[in-house]
């Protein structure tokens, strides 16, 4: 029976995970397996198995490649790297993020480490945020909002143009942070999908066709997709909905979202789930991959979801709504409820909308006022 067992140990092969980063903090070497998310600290020897495991090793050819040996810690080590995500072993399927990760594969480990590490962040409370930044202004002086150039030749420039309904809506848009108790209509928020994210033209190109939207796209990709958590629109039922672009229409994909849960999605900024509809951004990765596999490409998926969140503001500004934006998402939690699975399909930003609060003109805080005075310049 011993013999047995010790013939199935040795039977067992493993390999170092396919998605790693090293680096240093706080002086400990420290490596992350950015399709699980794990971090763990790590120690020379480590390393050292790491390398000598690139294809499967078993217990025995790791003993004799490596400064471990004969140590009856090696296969406990093994053990334990296993459990940290870092080593793989045959006898054991791969962690389902892990195949998701290599569709990624010609990004990484720029796009996978850096996406990884910048989801689900622990962002600081109101409360705390405000004395924070306080002690942090006396300690640290904040950078200058704007730059200019000293001693060089300045040429003033006419002011713009600005008695036609385009420079106004520009102006006057703002992001809202109180909303009336009056839902939006399915009327309008259909004209703020259409004209953000609707599919206007097709364009030829050879055998297949690219969509034309009213924001531009690296190479016609146009990676992002549009989710919509309903809360309170009128003549449409609560619910989560996908829009389907070229048919301009909600594909309904789960039910109503109680208030609490979409609190959760935006943990800093609770009140947003007072609005009567949420828009989430997601992309589709693979859209972007398939035509430009160089890691730089990722930068297009974040630029795109400004532009259409961009054209989903000043949509609403111009019907006379109050929309918002945000980044501080709680991205898995959002992903769960969006039924995307945060690698090959990642939520990057979101938006929403309300009705203004009567007799405001702007409702730039959870409560009170804010001042603002125009620029003589524009």
């Amino acid at each position: 029976m011993t013999v047995g067992r010790r013939d199935a140990r040795s039977a067992v092969a493993y390999r170092r995970s396919p998605h790693v980063v090293a680096f240093w903090r706080n002086g400990a070497l420290r490596i992350c397996n950015y399709a699980t998310r794990k971090t763990s600290k790590a120690s020379p020897l480590v390393v050292e198995l790491m390398d000598a495991c690139a294809d499967w090793r078993t217990l025995d050819e790791i003993r004799r490649m490596s400064s471990a040996g004969d140590s009856p810690l090696l296969e406990t080590l093994l053990r334990r790297l296993v459990a940290l995500d870092l080593f793989e072993r045959s006898d054991r399927p791969p962690d389902p993020r892990v195949g998701l990760m290599d569709s990624l594969r010609t990004w990484n480990p720029e796009v996978g480490f850096f996406h990884s590490v910048t989801r689900d962040v622990a962002f600081t409370p109101a409360q705390r945020a405000v004395p924070h930044f306080r002690r942090l202004a006396k300690e640290k002086p904040m950078p200058a909002p704007l730059k200019t150039y000293r001693g060089v030749k300045t040429v003033q420039l006419p002011k713009p143009e600005a008695s036609s309904e385009f420079p106004r809506v520009l102006k006057a848009r703002r992001t809202w942070r109180r909303f009336s108790a009056m839902p939006v209509t399915l009327e309008e928020l259909s004209t703020l999908l259409a004209f953000t994210a609707g599919v206007q033209k097709w364009a030829g190109t050879g055998k297949t066709r690219a969509p034309l939207k009213t924001s531009p796209s690296g190479g016609a990709r146009h990676p992002i997709e549009c989710y919509v958590v309903v809360r309170d629109v009128e003549g449409l039922p609560a619910a989560v909905y996908h829009y389907a672009s070229a048919r301009h229409a909600l594909e309904r994909i789960r039910g109503p979202v109680p208030v609490d849960r979409m609190r959760a999605y935006v943990p800093t900024s609770e009140y947003f789930a007072r609005a009567s509809a949420m828009v989430f951004f997601t992309a589709v990765f693979g859209r972007i991959l398939w035509r430009y596999p160089y890691s730089r490409a990722y930068r297009a998926a974040l630029v795109e979801a400004g532009h259409l969140c961009q054209t989903f503001c000043l949509t609403a500004t111009w019907k006379g709504l109050a929309p918002y934006c945000l980044m501080a998402l709680a991205d898995s939690v959002v992903e769960e409820d969006l039924g995307v699975d945060g690698i090959t399909e990642a939520v990057l930003y979101a938006a929403g909308v309300g009705r203004p609060p009567r007799g405001s003109s702007w409702a730039p805080l959870p409560r009170g006022t804010l001042q603002a005075r125009p620029n003589p310049r524009l």
